[in-house]
């Protein structure tokens, strides 16, 4: 009778990612729409101003340590060559800010896009 149903995971709030001085973060909600992959790749996107993040298996070429099932559903990157590719892409100042942004799942391609012009700007202080 439930052929052709999948379970839909209800998650408060919405896939995003959170970029500072101190590094990037990714919401829950992104984490579970990436149904908690233990790689990923990165992809920048300079042109179009856009991040994502795909599904990788570990050993990929470029695979990175994404999810690690710890009790707490959170992912951050600290990784400051990558902030500075960020901030000099975008020419923003990371410094005492935080740039939000919405993501879009791909399902077809595994991965979520992050568009950073679309991104909101608040102060961290």
């Amino acid at each position: 009778m439930l052929e052709g149903f999948k379970q839909y995971n209800m998650t408060i709030g919405t896939a995003s990612v959170s970029i500072t001085e101190n590094g990037i973060a990714f919401s829950k909600t992104t984490i579970i729409k990436m149904d908690k992959v233990p790689y990923v790749k990165l992809l920048i996107d300079e042109k179009g101003k856009r991040i994502a993040i795909q599904k990788a298996w570990e050993d990929d070429e470029g695979a990175i340590s994404f999810y690690n099932n710890q009790k707490i559903v959170s992912v951050r990157w600290n990784n400051k060559e990558l902030l500075k590719t960020i901030a000099k892409m975008m020419n923003w100042e990371l410094s005492g800010n935080v740039y939000r942004v919405d993501g879009d799942y791909v399902a077809e391609e595994e991965a979520m896009i992050f568009d950073l012009k679309e991104a909101e700007k608040s102060s961290s202080k």
